[in-house]
């Protein structure tokens, strides 16, 4: 505005200079005084329509601003650790049985018929203490070898080939590791989830967001999310996290799955 001032003021100084040539050298002042008095009013009129578009980006900005953390709050909200207490007696149960059977299902089918036919219970006991002090002196592939990033990527393309067992060896010694915590903890998650290991699934789930909510694959997470707790039977905390899916990430299809279980 000071510059479009000093022009005016330049141009009119110009014309009350006294002039050394005759009328005749110059060219009608009044109309170029007019022509300039016009262009700076234009000039006056666009600089108030940028002004009044500027103010209006802002008034957007600040919205969706108010928006996003009306979002993230209503995230926060949703209560992981009530899910996880409520699950956790019984998935410690569950993995408690495991261990109980894991040893017996490692056990060659010969060795364990021969064992049923020839000797009681405890020389099956013995024979299980043998061929599990065997399994741990093999030799084993050492994945502790191997860089933090290759095995990453091993890790990950082995889980898109659907190769789960030998994947979530590779993402739990990442994870002992401490290497891409969040997206560790997130495929630890799906595998989890692929086995129907709901409530595992969740448990990983949880984890993964606590250490990074802003993730690539959120979207995805807390769909999961919704699916393991509806398999679950708890219809309720599920419908929560559809309708987070939808409101924090529409456009995505993860939001389309998600409507169609909220109708």
């Amino acid at each position: 505005m000071k510059k479009i001032f000093f022009l005016h003021l330049f141009t009119i100084f110009l014309l009350a200079e006294p002039s050394v040539y005759s009328d005749s050298d110059f060219v009608d002042t009044d109309s170029l005084v007019k022509k300039n008095t016009q262009q700076i009013l234009l000039l006056k009129q666009r600089i108030n329509q940028l002004q009044e578009q500027i103010e209006g980006l802002k008034t957007i900005i600040n919205g969706q601003n108010d928006e996003i953390a009306t979002l993230r709050q209503k995230l926060h909200s949703i209560n992981y650790e009530k899910i996880i207490n409520q699950l956790s007696e019984r998935v410690a149960a569950l993995e408690s049985k495991k261990a109980q059977t894991s040893i017996v299902s490692t056990m060659p089918k010969n060795t364990m018929q021969n064992s049923q036919e020839k000797t009681p219970l405890a020389s099956n006991k013995k024979e299980i203490e043998k061929i599990k002090a065997k399994k741990e002196n093999q030799p084993k592939t050492s994945l502790a070898k191997i860089p933090s990033a290759k095995l990453y990527k091993e890790a990950v393309l082995d889980f898109t080939k659907a190769k789960l067992s030998s994947a979530k060896s590779k993402f739990l010694e990442l994870e002992k590791r401490g290497y891409k915590k969040a997206a560790v903890k997130f495929y630890l998650g799906e595998i989890a989830y692929k086995q129907k290991k709901y409530k595992k699934a969740i448990s990983y789930y949880q984890e993964s967001v606590t250490i990074n909510e802003d993730a690539a694959y959120m979207d995805k997470l807390l769909l999961h999310t919704a699916f393991a707790l509806k398999r679950l039977g708890r219809v309720d905390e599920a419908n929560n996290f559809f309708e987070a899916v939808v409101e924090e990430y529409g456009n995505s299809a993860s939001a389309k799955i998600a409507k169609k279980y909220l109708k």
